[in-house]
């Protein structure tokens, strides 16, 4: 589990981590052997989730050795409530999402925390408006997660 408790007393406690992949954790379909050993840390504290429609049909081997990490392949004509309806599913106000597309955006409305992804392959306006932080890179986005002291400067009201 992640915790951190903010200046107003808020507590933040995420057990679930739900990741897009491509834009988000992948370019082009490839996911670096940083974001992937990144990933493994992070599953050692919360149950992590990559769900996608798999745009480029390689996340199944990008994630094969990435102990911990739960892969979920959608349909090509997903629209993004199956992003929603799993999130819903782990318990949404315990569940960090992490996205950079319009797909992304259903999940975004209920989940606990939001992080957009702004990288190279760009994020939609309706994810920037819903999150709670943008990063520049997935590797900003996990480590955010993995040191949670990041999140009160961000986070502070």
């Amino acid at each position: 589990m992640i915790e951190v408790i903010l200046p107003d007393g808020r507590n933040l406690s995420f057990k679930h981590a739900v990741f897009d992949c491509n834009g988000t954790l992948a370019e082009d379909g490839i996911i670096s052997s940083l974001v992937c050993d990144l990933l493994r840390e992070l599953a050692v504290k919360i149950h992590v989730t990559v769900i996608t429609a798999d745009t480029f049909g390689t996340v199944r081997e990008q994630l094969k050795n990435v102990a911990g990490v739960e892969v979920i392949v959608l349909s090509k004509q997903a629209d993004g409530t199956e992003k929603a309806q799993y999130v819903q599913g782990l318990g949404a106000d315990n569940t960090v999402v992490i996205g950079n597309g319009v797909n992304d955006q259903p999940m975004f409305f209920i989940a606990g925390l939001k992080i957009a992804l702004l990288g190279p392959e760009g994020v939609s306006s309706g994810i920037l408006a819903a999150a709670d932080i943008v990063v520049k890179s997935p590797e900003d986005a996990i480590q955010l997660l993995l040191n949670p002291k990041r999140l009160i400067a961000t986070l502070r009201r």
